[in-house]
């Protein structure tokens, strides 16, 4: 009875995140799920690794998330005016001892974060050609993007029965990307940031459901803080049309929440 109830709640799992609507409802299932089949009795194999496929939602906070202003025509402030985001994530699990609790991870990952909104720019007067300018407004598009690397590890809490909850704890390699345009483009000079690298820690937690001993779904939660080290290297060798971050001004904090959910893989047996 509990492997019917699994494989069908594993079905409504996965037809729920193809509609990609409402995560706050989501969640609130996923919770209700985990108190009446967090105590299953059914014992699946103990994976020796385990190989997460995931992508979902990436909220920027603090420093790194702003609204854009009219009149926010300072570069330096640029990267920060973040709004909204997504992740995809590939992660491999390896399982370090015979209880199956504790895992090593490893995890590559991209997170695209944009805004848009209204900006005041500065447009030559094509008619005097003696480098008059005029105010025009552009619908602002500002994106950055950041590849994950992280090594870390994971604590599970009931590795052995179809639910089971997990810790973990990473250090993280982040590689800073983006650009800087406008609609229309004809009246505002594309810019691009430059690459940079950071380091720092990312915390998470969620639910592994296991279908079956080869299959499952997994949902979560990670918090991320991007730039604890390194702020402010590297940025005094851009060129003139290359934006940087500027994360050493005030020290400002590159951080941001990813809720994703996705298909785990489940491959070896830990006794074998």
């Amino acid at each position: 009875m509990n492997n019917f109830l699994i494989n069908k709640t594993c079905f409504h799992i996965n037809s729920g995140l193809a509609s990609g609507k409402n995560y706050g409802r989501f969640f609130l299932i996923l919770f209700f799920m985990l108190i009446f089949f967090g105590h299953a009795e059914h014992s699946y194999s103990q994976a020796k690794f385990i190989l997460n496929v995931t992508g979902g939602y990436s909220q920027p906070v603090g420093n790194f998330r702003n609204s854009i202003g009219i009149n926010d025509t300072a570069s330096a402030d640029w990267p920060y005016l973040m709004r909204t985001g997504y992740n995809l994530d590939l992660t491999g699990k390896l399982t370090m001892n015979k209880e199956a609790t504790i895992k090593l991870v490893f995890n590559l990952g991209y997170n695209g974060f944009k805004n848009w909104g209204d900006l005041n720019t500065a447009v030559p007067v094509e008619k005097d050609g003696g480098g008059a300018t005029e105010t025009q407004t552009v619908q602002f598009l500002p994106d950055v993007s950041i590849i994950v690397l992280s090594l870390g590890g994971q604590y599970d809490f009931n590795p052995k029965t179809s639910v089971n909850p997990f810790v973990g704890l990473d250090f993280t390699a982040n590689f800073f990307g983006g650009n800087f345009g406008s609609n229309p483009s004809s009246n505002f000079p594309k810019n691009n940031l430059k690459s940079e690298t950071r380091f720092g820690l990312q915390l998470g937690g969620g639910v592994d459901f296991n279908c079956n001993d080869y299959i499952g779904v997994i949902c979560g939660m990670k918090y991320n803080f991007a730039n604890l080290i390194g702020k402010g290297d590297y940025q005094s060798d851009a060129t003139s049309t290359q934006i940087v971050l500027n994360d050493d001004a005030g020290g400002r904090n590159i951080s941001y929440l990813q809720i994703y959910a996705g298909v785990s893989f489940y491959i070896g047996n830990v006794l074998k």
